[in-house]
């Protein structure tokens, strides 16, 4: 019925919740074989690349970000819309609050900053702290999912995913893109991550992902900061 498998991502959220809760250097979850595997090979079918009409937006700023970003569902291709529509529906919010604790989550059906990334060669993302605000939701973020679809992902292409510690100096884990696995962690103004190493796969295989961002009304007070936009290590953090 859905994108994903509901009774699959339930009996993880029981079997694995305390390992979210528990994780270093905040909680978060890495997920192998996310979706059922037609579907994921589907989405990347699909997905488009750098030159497709979707008006992706253009992020370059170097040393800090340089990826494609769209967040206009009505360029999506639309098994890609489906997808991101079944990850915002009330089963799959279900799950997330299952998994992590947090209760009355909300989606952004605006996909503020989320929605489908792509990195070329060369492009990157430097360490940081996400927006802790969504000023249309009225709302704070508070997770962030990311879905990996990029084929055949080699350790020679980089683009790993790395979580840093809550002072933004030291690397706790690295994540490989690989295809269809999820990295579903806890948005803080202090969770520090990123993709630093250039994505340095050949020209033509690009860094794909859907990521979603989930919000709430309030958060717990020692979690509440001024409102803020992405803060980067060495440069605004």
């Amino acid at each position: 019925m859905y994108v994903f498998d509901t009774d699959r991502l339930m009996r993880i959220a029981k079997e694995r919740a305390e390992e979210f809760r528990n994780a270093q250097p905040y909680p978060h979850i890495v997920i192998d074989d996310f979706l059922p595997g037609d579907a994921a090979r589907r989405l990347a079918s699909v997905f488009p690349g750098p030159d497709d009409n979707v008006a992706w937006d253009h992020y370059a700023a170097p040393g800090l970000e340089v990826k494609l970003g769209c967040g206009d569902e009505t360029k999506f291709p639309p098994a890609i819309r489906t997808a991101v529509r079944d990850m915002n529906c009330a089963a799959f919010v279900l799950w997330l609050e299952k998994m992590t604790g947090i209760p009355h989550l909300l989606v952004d059906h605006h996909l503020l900053g989320g929605g489908m990334h792509l990195t070329r060669l060369g492009g990157l993302l430097g360490i940081h702290s996400d927006f802790n605000w969504h000023v249309q939701l009225h709302a704070h973020r508070r997770l962030n999912l990311l879905v990996y679809l990029t084929p055949d992902w080699r350790p020679e292409y980089g683009g790993e995913l790395e979580l840093w510690n809550t002072e933004g100096t030291q690397l706790v884990r690295t994540v490989e893109p690989l295809f269809n696995r999820a990295v579903l962690f806890t948005t803080r103004s202090d969770t520090f991550h990123g993709h630093p190493k250039p994505w340095a796969a050949p020209n033509g295989i690009n860094r794909q992902s859907i990521a979603l961002y989930y919000y709430t009304a309030d958060r717990p007070a020692e979690e509440q900061r001024p409102a803020h936009n992405t803060l980067y290590k060495g440069y605004n953090a």
